[in-house]
């Protein structure tokens, strides 16, 4: 069996499929909104991000962080993934104010993100690159 170092992917559940667009789990601060379509899955709050508004990505597999936290160990607090990360939105670089390990939680990584200015788009697409190595995953959000 090989085991890799990384195998990277943003948390994109079958339900977050809206007729065949794939969205990514994306929350507001107030963790409970989720950045889609509004009204796109009934009884989810939603709306489109705007331009500015910080929203948290999650994801699994994004390897070693900076302060050494082993596998199957909860992460306490912040920590700072040790390969970098970038994110665009629609085709724009968006700035990346965190990347590390969701604090509480166990392999579970949280990414907050400010959303470019970028067109609206019901489905702006999602690209995230570890290490300079762009995910495989076909993802969107929906910009204001």
């Amino acid at each position: 069996m090989t085991v890799a170092a990384t195998e990277p992917g943003l948390l994109a559940p079958s339900s977050f499929d809206l007729n065949g667009t794939q969205y990514a789990v994306a929350l507001y601060s107030d963790g409970v909104t989720y950045v889609l379509p509004t009204g796109a899955i009934s009884g989810v709050p939603s709306r489109p991000a705007n331009p500015g508004d910080t929203i948290t990505l999650y994801g699994i597999g994004f390897g070693q962080v900076n302060q050494g936290i082993p596998p199957g160990e909860i992460a306490q607090g912040q920590t700072s993934l040790a390969a970098p990360v970038t994110v665009t939105i629609g085709g724009q670089p968006a700035t990346v104010n965190y990347a590390g390990l969701a604090p509480g939680f166990v392999g579970l990584y949280q990414f907050n993100v400010v959303v470019p200015n970028v067109p609206a788009s019901a489905a702006a697409p999602v690209t995230v690159s570890l290490g300079g190595t762009q995910l495989p995953q076909k993802l969107f959000l929906a910009v204001n």
